[in-house]
């Protein structure tokens, strides 16, 4: 909720602190290479990082006074909701620094020296300080006459360290104001989000995807997600998951959409009619078509790997240039340089690690040894056999996720459920041991909440879980708990009575 007008900060006479209005003050420092903008540009991009502000604090129910001048933001917040801002500044691409103010004075020597002593001189026992004095806009103050005149002040109390002080003292000179602080703390930088046009970012959940995601958008692009799905229902809920997170927590103002493509019958097409060797590059050249098609639909410019130099067999640069020529767009690749160590300490620093963890590697279909070397045209020969049909379908009959919108809800009936037994599936019964030994499917694994350690030792990752019991309750939470332990489990609905049904029809082949 956006707060009344008010009075701009720089018409306010007289010492004041955020307590005088219950507020907080906060300066947000733009990331200095805006700074070095041409002045429409830069104007541009401060209307834009102020739409992603308002869009984030208005979400987040913050209230909020945004005033924007000389390459600074004045964010005003109540007192009880400053907690909540400064959890939410770090993630807004385009700040480069923030503080909470402490006091606003009159831009004189003496007026600043008093009220820093004021402010300071109790935090100053048994540490070091330096003084740092900034201004912004026209030259109304020497800061070299602040910095000395407030560190003699200061001197007579605690001992001066300009090379590694305990405390710094800050003066930030804007106009006829002087903003006294102490913290200084780090923002997101890049720049911010939706000033570069749009990208289509090929998206697996796994660690490097969700980083390329990561980095693409605090470059300043607007992102469409693209997810090739290789595993089912249980596989995509877990996708989903983890683009919720990054894009609820740094998407902040772009309104993303995610795109889910099911890739089982272009996987079917290239397996019956290339050579194995080669079906992890066809894979990705049919993803990056995928990518193409989309991207011309939803006008981005450009697609968004999380390939990295070397770390699979189809991420050779051998096998990266034959895999580029199946699509005219540019192919951008974040993470080309990037240790797998790297990736992994900036997807916990984005917050997606913990999801990405759990989800098991769908992209390695190749059974034998693939090729770590190929040729263009070669492969372009080999896909000759393959019917693009099943491509323009797979994008044409695509699911469209509006990210913003998703509940926890959708996030978790739509794939926990099953009404019919798929062909691959192994069923598994989790009723109490006095319900199983009343009545169970013959040679069904029966495995009880009790039980869900053994389970997961148990049973391969690569499998497909049908579970039920009576009534669907227990056989939808453990099937949930399977789901986030990376398994493809579903709970069949309608418990015992459903499921007689469905097997009496699969005895009769009846078609479902």
């Amino acid at each position: 909720m956006v707060s009344p007008a008010r009075t701009p900060l720089t018409q306010l006479a007289g010492p004041m602190t955020s307590q005088d209005l219950d507020e907080s003050i906060l300066i947000l420092r733009l990331s200095p290479e805006l700074m070095l903008k041409s002045a429409p540009v830069r104007r541009q991009f401060q209307d834009i990082l102020r739409r992603n502000l308002k869009f984030i604090l208005k979400r987040e129910d913050v209230s909020h006074t945004i005033d924007m001048t000389r390459g600074r933001v004045t964010l005003l917040v109540p007192k009880a909701q400053e907690a909540r801002a400064l959890d939410l500044l770090p993630k807004i691409f385009g700040i480069g620094t923030f503080s909470v103010v402490e006091r606003i004075v009159a831009a004189d020597v003496e007026t600043i020296s008093t009220n820093c002593l004021d402010l300071f001189v109790g935090r100053l026992a048994g540490k070091t300080f330096a003084v740092r004095a900034k201004r912004v806009g026209p030259r109304t103050i020497s800061t070299r006459a602040i910095e000395v005149e407030v560190g003699a002040v200061l001197g007579l109390h605690a001992k001066v360290d300009l090379t590694d002080p305990d405390i710094t003292v800050r003066v930030e000179v804007i106009g006829k104001d002087a903003h006294l602080y102490l913290d200084r703390k780090e923002g997101a930088g890049g720049m911010p989000a939706g000033t570069q046009g749009r990208a289509a970012v090929l998206i697996s959940g796994g660690f490097d995807s969700a980083v390329a995601a990561w980095q693409i958008m605090r470059r300043g692009a607007n992102v469409e997600f693209v997810f090739c799905n290789l595993g089912g229902a249980a596989y995509e809920r877990q996708v989903v998951q983890v683009v919720k997170v990054l894009t609820h927590l740094w998407a902040g103002g772009l309104r993303p959409l995610l795109h889910v493509v099911d890739f089982q019958g272009i996987v079917a097409e290239l397996r019956e009619k290339t050579p194995d060797r080669f079906w992890q590059i066809v894979l990705k050249r049919e993803m990056y078509r995928v990518a193409e098609a989309i991207a011309a639909e939803t006008h981005a410019e450009a697609i968004v790997t999380g390939e990295a130099l070397g770390q699979v067999s189809s991420q050779t640069l051998s096998n990266l240039n034959t895999i580029d020529a199946a699509t005219t767009l540019p192919v951008l690749r974040p993470l080309i340089g990037f240790d797998k160590k790297d990736i992994m300490i900036l997807a916990r620093r984005i917050g997606t690690a913990p999801l990405s963890e759990r989800i098991p590697e769908f992209c390695g279909i190749s059974q034998g040894a693939p090729a770590v070397r190929s040729n263009r045209d070669k492969v372009a020969f080999l896909e000759g056999h393959i019917d693009p049909a099943a491509r323009h379908a797979a994008v044409a009959g695509r699911k469209v996720l509006n990210l913003d919108k998703l509940t926890a809800a959708d996030l978790r009936a739509p794939y926990l459920w099953v009404d019919a037994l798929p062909d691959d599936a192994e069923l598994i019964d989790c009723q109490p041991d006095p319900y199983y030994r009343a009545w169970h499917v013959p040679d069904v694994r029966h495995y009880t909440t009790d039980d869900m350690t053994r389970l997961y030792a148990d049973l391969p990752k690569d499998g497909t879980y049908v579970l039920y019991c009576a009534h669907g309750v227990q056989s939808a939470l453990m099937a949930e708990h399977m789901q986030q332990k990376g398994f493809n489990a579903y709970a069949f609905r309608g418990g015992l009575t459903a499921l007689r049904t469905e097997l009496d029809r699969l005895r009769r082949d009846v078609p479902a």
